[in-house]
């Protein structure tokens, strides 16, 4: 078995933490450390050695393809992005042409009064 994870009963040897790269050599029968999420992987420290090479190639040529990703993903969110402002600045000058005539504070409940000039002069009645 190559996978095991913590606080199970292990036997006689090194253990990798997946997670932080951790090595825990135990000399007899033990318990791994950490809890059930931790995984540990049983292998020597020179098949670990060989394996970081490969490791390695893997991420050097699966790094281009990493930045091509991250790099639509930021696009994508950008115009995403631009697209909800844009709708929000339809949205809200649609909003203030349909009540441009609203004004909450001002109530013309009476007429107003509109003042006379006085020019001393009178007005006869008809």
């Amino acid at each position: 078995m190559l996978i095991w994870k913590g606080k199970e009963l292990a036997e006689k040897g090194t253990y990798w933490d997946t997670s932080t790269g951790d090595r825990i050599t135990i000399e007899e029968q033990g318990i791994l450390p950490g809890d059930r999420s931790k995984i540990y992987i049983k292998a020597s420290s020179t098949t670990m050695l060989l394996m970081a090479p490969v490791l390695g190639l893997m991420f050097a040529i699966f790094l281009p393809f990493i930045g091509i990703a991250m790099t639509l993903s930021f696009l994508s969110k950008k115009i995403v992005n631009a697209g909800k402002r844009a709708l929000q600045d339809m949205v809200s000058t649609g909003a203030k042409n349909m009540f441009f005539t609203w004004r909450p504070l001002h109530a013309y409940l009476a007429k107003r009064r509109q003042k006379k000039k006085e020019t001393g002069k009178t007005k006869e009645p008809k």
